[in-house]
């Protein structure tokens, strides 16, 4: 209803010279006329009180593609394109336009004999990640393992590597349907073996990062790398993150437009498979696939980011808890009424903003703490061709 009351408010600006307009700058149209609305009619919106205006528009915004983000029970493969299609859609309209100084470099690395595809992202130049003094975010992407790839999420890593100087690596990581979900997490296994292979110090100068559903792909990875007496990396970034497959059950009721509890249900039944029982499966079986529960005894320093109005809060700040009862350093963000993965969406909310900017001040004191730690260890000698320019 307030949406209809603000179209028509504004029903002579939206013609066919915005529709003409890129997808972006439609969004930014709507997200002002939006934002303009809850300044001046402030009783119109159901959100949080305490959310800004500008956060109140992003959430309608999101609101607006309710339909389209979703998966029927009946899943065929024209529905995971659908799906895919609409998801790329509002992502990419949602994160920073890129940079034309922003390179991208697709590389394929084998380990025994797999491949896994991964992407370089930088500003400029793209820098060396074998060199020991180049700092990296390893980045996995969310979309609950079916979509999410470098078109969708190359922009929003264009802002990370220029906002932090830093590079950015893309594991462009094996999809469900079309691969299963223990092939998706071999390939991110496979991967830190590459970088470890690589330089058996680089966890000193690397920082993990992931939203959703590559936020459990993370808990997974870590829980891997300290069963396996691996080095875990210097701290770990996880924005809104699936604690793990069984939390769905549990779920608390939430409005959040951009993952339902319908979404994420069908979700991981694509993930365990159409005709799979959720209920019926092994913990064998799922230990392959999710990550244990309360097994975090050794996790590096984490920041954690949650919106209180997402279905998987309860869930997330019940596993903080957790981590902080097993030793685990933990920062818990919670951006008050605001929906899944709010943190990726700094240009459309001011709390976005601000947990970014205290998201990289923890990145330079983490990565500080692990280069001081480095040159204590041992004197490292820098290949001339490694060098950073000034």
């Amino acid at each position: 209803m307030a949406n209809t009351f603000v179209l028509l408010i504004f029903k002579h600006f939206v013609d066919e010279d915005l529709l003409a307009l890129t997808q972006h700058h439609r969004v930014a149209i709507f997200h002002r006329m939006f934002s303009l609305r809850n300044k001046l009619l402030p009783f119109l919106h159901p959100g949080s009180i305490k959310m800004d205006a500008d956060s109140k528009a992003l959430y309608e915004l999101i609101s607006l593609y309710h339909l389209q983000l979703d998966l029927s029970e009946d899943l065929t493969k024209n529905d995971v394109e659908e799906f895919r299609y609409h998801s790329k859609r509002i992502l990419t309209a949602l994160f920073p336009a890129k940079s034309s100084s922003c390179l991208i470099q697709h590389h394929i690395l084998q380990y025994n004999t797999n491949q896994v595809h991964m992407y370089y992202i930088q500003h400029e130049k793209i820098n060396d990640w074998k060199c020991s003094n180049q700092p990296i975010i390893l980045y996995f992407h969310g979309g609950g393992f079916v979509f999410g790839d470098i078109d969708t999420y190359s922009c929003f890593e264009c802002h990370l590597s220029k906002s932090l100087n830093m590079l950015i690596l893309h594991v462009d990581f094996r999809l469900v349907p079309e691969h299963s979900l223990e092939e998706t997490i071999e390939d991110v296994i496979n991967i830190y073996k590459i970088l470890l292979d690589a330089d058996s110090n680089i966890h000193r100068r690397l920082i993990g990062m992931g939203d959703s559903s590559g936020g459990m792909l993370w808990i997974y990875l870590l829980q891997w790398i300290i069963s396996n007496n691996k080095p875990v990396p210097q701290g770990v970034i996880l924005h809104s993150p699936w604690p793990n497959l069984e939390y769905f059950d549990n779920v608390r009721f939430s409005t959040d437009n951009y993952l339902s509890y319908r979404l994420v249900y069908n979700l991981r039944q694509l993930v365990i498979g159409k005709d799979a029982n959720w209920f019926e499966m092994t913990d064998e079986e799922l230990s392959k696939i999710s990550p244990t529960d309360n097994s975090y005894k050794g996790f590096p320093p984490l920041y954690i980011t949650a919106g209180t109005n997402e279905i998987s809060f309860d869930a997330i700040h019940d596993m903080s808890k957790k981590m902080k009862l097993s030793g685990v350093e933990v920062t818990l963000d919670e951006g008050e009424g605001l929906m899944h993965t709010y943190a990726l969406f700094h240009m459309w909310s001011p709390q976005g903003r601000c947990v970014q900017e205290k998201i990289h001040q923890w990145i330079r004191e983490q990565l500080l703490i692990g280069m001081q730690s480095k040159s204590n260890v041992n004197r490292v000698t820098i290949n001339p061709t490694c060098i950073l320019d000034s």
